[in-house]
């Protein structure tokens, strides 16, 4: 166990952690995740004294991804302080910009806007538009770029659509909340997504398609998710996805917004929160390490505390959790992702918003961050590209390592074979990498029967991150947000 000294060396050093040497100068420097911070508070910092608190608010948000943002959000008349590790709000829904091209980090779309998703977009002052057609392509190596769901897919995924419509019709769909659901759906929860398809006589060539959907979308092939998650995504076969320019950092920067505008002082950010202890009949309080001050920590008292970070993180900090949650939660898996924004200078195009790769090795899918500009550019672009790890363990190590060019050169070339179109006419100006060692919870077999076991309230203190709803999406992460919200309004 590391001692206070070892534990504030430690920090310290993550904030000055260098970038390791490419050598590719058309490599940009990471972005993402610190992994610094997180494995210091794994291995001792979380078991280090709390100070006494600065300062007392009605509400403590540990998180700012989107959960988080959107507690604060729908509390913002209340007194509130919103603590984030990084160094800005959103979690995985960032963007960056290349010249005029902004482009996503992480999440990109979503796809639901029903209640209350929409009217909450509307309270941001968003309007959320369909991606323009088409909105996906399958895609083969060496096929010249041809959409495969114009030849040979397109009957059977003629034939999967009409299924998923007909269950996303039904009483039994496996919807949100996941607290509400049927029998019928939570008995898709104990298959897996292939068990499913095969069930269901899916032809079995698309199956490669799916699983590469599904690594990307739930964290592991169709084999080793939840059918339940499984169908509740291939929702958006039966509608349309909806998708801002730079993805999902639109809302996020949105509700930012509105959170400061209701108040000064209410976000802090670079800030590794290590413990909250629940208040036995009064208040809780949160502590934390500052990343402009390592040396010393920070402590808030609260009469709620809301969690808003994944499940395996807040059984670390959260002290006098009960052993049995505390041990599922620890248990419950995180996939590691990489995410490569390609930068080309000339006319590129790879004819829809979303390419997914047909057993490729080394990615998933690539969505044209043009395709939803306003004003597409003629003479260059950005091609976000998605690189889940089928060994999530190994992705980790390796994101740890930070060699930027060995992550690189094999998915360039996979992608000149996979979608040639977006090489023919334009250079390769950049390659950004970012990393996500735990970018979203694996949606497994039986997670939501485990999510619906697991305590999403300890006295004061409650649990709201999208891992709750079992399925890492924008719509399971706005779904807890309500649910917590709603308890602290009814006191």
């Amino acid at each position: 166990m590391l001692t206070r000294r070892q534990a504030i060396t430690t920090l310290g050093a993550a904030l000055t952690l260098p970038c390791a040497a490419e050598t590719d100068d058309r490599i940009g420097p990471w972005t993402g995740d610190n992994f610094v911070p997180m494995h210091a508070i794994r291995d001792g910092l979380a078991s280090l004294p709390l100070p006494a608190p600065e300062r007392r608010v009605e509400v403590a948000i540990v998180g700012a991804g989107l959960a988080g943002l959107a507690v604060a959000t729908l509390l913002r008349d209340r007194d509130l302080l919103l603590i984030e590790r990084e160094a800005e709000p959103g979690g995985v829904a960032k963007s960056a910009k290349w010249r005029d091209v902004e482009y996503a980090l992480g999440s990109a779309y979503f796809i639901d806007l029903r209640e209350p998703f929409g009217p909450f977009y509307d309270l941001l002052g968003l309007t959320p538009k369909p991606a323009p057609e088409p909105e996906n392509y399958v895609i083969a190596a060496n096929a010249g770029g041809a959409d495969a769901l114009q030849g040979d897919l397109r009957r059977p995924h003629d034939e999967l659509r009409a299924i998923i419509k007909r269950i996303s019709e039904s009483p039994d769909f496996p919807d949100l909340p996941v607290e509400t659901a049927s029998a019928g759906a939570l008995a898709l929860d104990d298959a897996s997504l292939l068990d499913f398809l095969r069930r269901e006589h899916v032809d079995p060539a698309m199956f490669a398609f799916l699983d590469a959907f599904s690594l990307s979308a739930l964290g592991a092939p169709a084999a080793a998710v939840s059918a339940y998650a499984g169908v509740n995504f291939l929702s958006e076969m039966a509608g349309r996805i909806y998708a801002f320019p730079g993805g999902n950092a639109a809302p996020a920067r949105a509700m930012a917004n509105l959170i400061v505008a209701a108040g000064a002082g209410r976000i802090v950010t670079g800030a590794s929160v290590y413990a909250i202890e629940p208040g036995d009949g009064g208040e809780a309080r949160v502590a934390w390490f500052s990343g402009s001050d390592p040396t010393a920590a920070h402590c808030v008292a609260a009469k709620w505390v809301v969690i808003a970070a994944p499940y395996f993180f807040a059984a670390q900090i959260l002290r006098g959790l009960d052993p049995v949650a505390k041990a599922r939660m620890l248990g419950l898996r995180q996939g590691s992702f990489l995410v490569a924004n390609c930068c080309f200078e000339g006319a590129y195009s790879i004819g829809a918003y979303d390419s997914w790769a047909l057993e490729a090795a080394h990615f998933t899918d690539a969505v044209d961050a043009g395709h939803v500009l306003a004003a597409r550019p003629k003479d260059h672009g950005v091609l976000t590209v998605y690189a889940p790890f089928r060994d999530p363990d190994l992705g980790r190590r390796r994101l740890r390592e930070g060699n930027g060019a060995a992550f690189a050169a094999p998915l360039v070339e996979e992608l000149r074979r996979f979608l040639p179109g977006a090489f023919a006419q334009a250079r390769l100006a950049e390659v950004r990498l970012t990393r996500w060692g735990h970018h979203h919870m694996i949606a497994a077999p039986g997670i939501v029967r485990t999510m619906r076991a697991l305590p999403k309230r300890i006295g004061n203190v409650l649990l709201a991150h999208s891992d709750g709803q079992g399925m890492p999406a924008v719509e399971s992460a706005l779904t807890e947000a309500h649910r917590a919200a709603a308890i602290i309004r009814r006191g």
